[in-house]
């Protein structure tokens, strides 16, 4: 089975960030529950800098949910370097990379 890593760069997305979440644990689940994907797949919100609450709610998500996972910018670099550096943190744990904005 296919191992699948999801990079989410979050700058400031507090307001979304929880229906993000949802929206994409609940598809992250249906695609291992339909063989597609496998178990240890995840998402990774890349939290570039933010000044509100997103780095907070990332990692108490992460404390509830084995998909969210987490990885926190000292400052902002810039949604591409926060992409970037998701990747990179996560390279050769996977065999298929998507990034997609935390907004959706």
């Amino acid at each position: 089975m296919n191992k699948l890593i999801v990079v989410l760069p979050c700058y400031n997305e507090e307001e979304v960030l929880p229906t993000s979440i949802k929206v994409l644990s609940t598809l992250m689940k249906n695609l291992v529950d339909e063989n597609k994907i496998a178990e240890d797949s995840f998402l990774c919100f890349v939290d570039d800098g933010s000044k509100d609450k997103t780095w907070d709610i990332i990692e108490s998500y992460s404390k509830e949910n084995t998909l969210v996972k987490g990885l926190k910018l000292a400052k902002n670099a810039g949604h591409q370097n926060a992409l970037l550096a998701g990747l990179l943190y996560h390279k050769n744990q996977a065999d298929m990379y998507i990034s997609i904005d935390c907004d959706l």
